[in-house]
């Protein structure tokens, strides 16, 4: 399969603010009695267990993971020990689940730095090395002033993508200027204060309180840090799902006020102009002790301070453990990004730190859609993409959330030429097989005249194009639209009340089509369906709408514009392992499209020595298949049943003087399609399910032994 089509799923974990140290306690117990000789575990005590537990769950449940994503804070006040403990235990409980030193991204947190020493310094993040980027063993860390040389930068030890390049995983350093002083060189009132104190009998702890009072715990993005995020998010343009992880916060997480310098990240508006411009769709942070997750929208800085739309970016906040009065115990999560680069949607389980005794505790949010403009609105559904593979799987997911809205489906093609079916439809075989059968399938619909009109009076091609009998719809919208100049008057109608509106009589969902001239000369095509069932016929209804605007551009040489469905009942067939009456039976398409395939069916029944290789017995064995599938299970819009092609088949077989008990087969599948027909009822199913099944077995027979193994197999799964 081209791998630009498929789907990828990303699971990693989320593990933040753990503060550690070999001494810390933490504090489970509330002691009061003294004498009692009760021991509080430290911290990095309670936090291995949890890992471990965790690590159980995940394997218990078969989940693998990609990725490890540590937002800094390690330690706690700079512990020199805390840092490195943490990563021993993630590799320790994780190898099991994929995760080795280089699937671990790792950003310093203002905890993490070593205090007092200047930024844009190696010695600032002596600590931070010594536990991530040991040689050899090294994990994904941030671009680092007064390490990493910008002119050098190295793309696989900032970034880690995943193995079919849908997502990639951005460490950023905020904490460059956490935990720094004022010094007296910088600042002539600290000279003069410091200049005092020497002076006074006892200086030491007043020279304490004045460091306490000139030391600033500052969050900053550098301008080589911002630089690096282009040049490294350039790169990786081609990648559709991106995420940053830094330790400070974008915006309050909380409805808690804090009363501290250096709270925010000073030039947060650029670091928010630079996730907007290199799309960015998620970030993940710690520090501010809460685990939350909600959308940012970051709107474009514009000059004249007018309104553009902005960019949605997902915020994930970590935990901590302690326990507190107002936070729960949650320091480490799973985030599982599913069905990427289609429809990708964020799934959120947090992890509650291990009691003694206890199975793990876990709480999932509600899945995430990360395409989804307007989560909140109960109005009409608009989804848009790129590729009929993204629309789909959107408004799948999209109509088994909100079965009763509306939906107006719209796809933008990156390439002019016809539509091919998406690879998560409900077809199997191989690539070339399920293509032909696609593209032949949208042109049969479309046909303007077939032997079948009296059986399927809706055909969608001859009432387009013999509306009444006589009226061709779409030259009429040829000839207005030669002009190049834009009306509302292209429109063309399937539903004709004259025929359809009688009652208990059967008329096509499709109803009409309107052609739209943009002043680009972009020519778009919209579809109306009173009801449209997606998981068959959506990708069809969009396969035909362009296949007729090929039609029209190619006599009035305008461009290909998009494709839009609107339809206010959606719905989803109950099985899309059956197939529907999309699915006219491929004997029954050929007498209009292939009559020669099936001759070389008759050909070969009547001469069952032909060589298994022969077109005859692929194209015999791809009849059964689909004959064999329609008896699966009743469907809600009726089982397709073949008849005329079945009866030519007969008829040429009879002529071909082929063997007389094949012929009776045929006839008699035939004469039981014709009495199951219509209507259809599943009481009725059963009684023809089986005496079809008699039949086809007989007619299996009739295939070279080699293909016989799997020509029961389903043709649709």
């Amino acid at each position: 399969m081209d791998n630009r089509h498929s789907v990828e799923n990303l699971n990693f974990l989320h593990v933040t603010d753990c503060h550690l140290s070999n001494k810390t306690d933490y504090k489970e117990k509330d002691i009061k009695l003294h004498g009692a000789d009760v021991e509080q575990p430290l911290r990095q005590e309670v936090l291995e267990k949890t890992l471990a537990a965790v690590a159980d769950a995940l394997e218990a449940s078969g989940t693998k993971l990609d990725a490890i994503v540590f937002s800094g804070d390690g330690t706690i006040q700079g512990s020199p020990d805390g840092q490195l403990t943490l990563r021993n235990m993630l590799l320790k409980h994780f190898e099991k689940s994929g995760i080795d030193a280089g699937k671990i991204v790792a950003t310093p947190g203002n905890h993490d730095i070593v205090s007092g020493t200047k930024p844009n310094t190696a010695e600032r993040y002596r600590l931070f090395q010594s536990a991530w980027m040991t040689p050899g063993e090294a994990s994904i860390v941030p671009f680092l002033d007064g390490i990493h040389d910008i002119g050098k930068l190295d793309f696989d030890k900032h970034v880690l993508v995943g193995t079919d390049r849908k997502w990639a995983v951005f460490p950023i350093n905020s904490s460059n200027w956490s935990q720094i002083r004022l010094s007296a060189t910088e600042n002539k009132d600290v000279k003069t204060l410091q200049d005092f104190l020497a002076t006074q009998t006892d200086p030491k702890p007043l020279m304490e309180a004045l460091e306490q009072l000139t030391s600033y715990d500052m969050a900053r993005i550098s301008n080589n840090q911002l630089s690096a995020i282009k040049l490294l998010a350039t790169a990786t343009q081609d990648i559709p799902l991106r995420i940053a992880v830094l330790h400070h916060h974008l915006l309050p997480v909380s409805d808690r006020e804090e009363f501290k310098a250096g709270a925010d990240i000073t030039n947060l508006g650029a670091l928010r102009q630079v996730l907007l411009e290199h799309g960015f769709h998620i970030v993940v942070h710690g520090h501010k002790h809460h685990a939350t997750a909600h959308f940012d929208h970051i709107y474009p800085t514009s000059r004249d301070g007018g309104i553009e739309s902005p960019h949605r970016l997902l915020t994930i906040s970590g935990g901590s453990f302690g326990p507190t009065s107002t936070e729960p115990d949650t320091p480490v999560r799973l985030i599982s990004v599913k069905n990427i680069p289609n429809a990708p949607t964020c799934h959120i389980r947090n992890y509650e730190i291990g009691k003694a005794g206890q199975k793990i505790k876990s709480s999932e949010l509600k899945p995430i859609q990360l395409w989804e403009n307007d989560p909140a609105s109960m109005g009409p559904i608009s989804i848009y993409g790129d590729s009929v593979d993204k629309v789909y799987a959107r408004s799948i997911q999209s109509i088994a959330k909100y079965p009763t809205r509306s939906i107006a489906c719209t796809v933008e093609f990156e390439s002019p030429g016809t539509c091919s079916f998406p690879f998560a439809y409900p077809y199997s075989g191989d690539d070339n097989e399920r293509d032909e059968w696609f593209t032949e399938t949208v042109k049969w619909w479309q046909q303007p005249t077939s032997r079948m009109d009296g059986r399927i009076p809706y055909i969608h091609g001859s009432r387009l194009k013999r509306f009444g009998g006589n009226i061709d719809q779409i030259e009429r919208i040829i000839t207005l639209l030669k002009s190049k100049e834009p009306t509302s008057k292209t429109i063309a109608l399937v539903v004709d009340p004259g025929r359809d509106f009688g009652p208990k009589i059967s008329f096509a969902s499709f109803c009409l089509v309107q052609f739209c001239l943009r002043p680009n000369l972009e020519l778009d095509c919209i579809g109306y369906y009173r009801a449209q069932e997606f998981n068959h016929w959506w990708p069809v209804n969009v396969a035909e709408l362009r296949y007729l605007q090929e039609e029209v551009l190619a006599e009035t040489q305008l461009k290909p514009g998009k494709i839009t469905t609107i339809t206010p009942y959606p719905r989803l067939s109950d099985d899309i392992r059956q197939p529907t009456k999309v699915a006219v039976p491929l004997i029954d398409q050929w007498v209009d499209s292939h009559p020669v395939r099936i001759a070389q069916i008759a050909l070969y029944l009547a001469d069952t020595s032909a060589a298994s290789t022969d077109d005859g017995v692929k194209y015999w064995k791809r009849c059964l298949i689909d004959l064999e599938h329609a008896t699966n299970g009743f469907h809600q819009d009726g089982n397709p049943v073949a008849i005329e092609g079945l009866q030519l088949l007969e008829q040429w077989l009879t002529a071909a003087h082929g063997p007389i008990q094949i012929v009776e087969a045929l006839k008699e599948i035939r004469q039981n399609n014709e009495d199951f027909s219509a209507p259809q009822t599943n009481a009725k199913f059963k009684k023809w399910k089986t005496r079809n099944a008699q039949w086809l077995k007989k007619l299996q027979a009739t295939l070279p032994t080699s293909e016989q193994s799997d020509s029961t197999s389903p043709s649709l799964a």
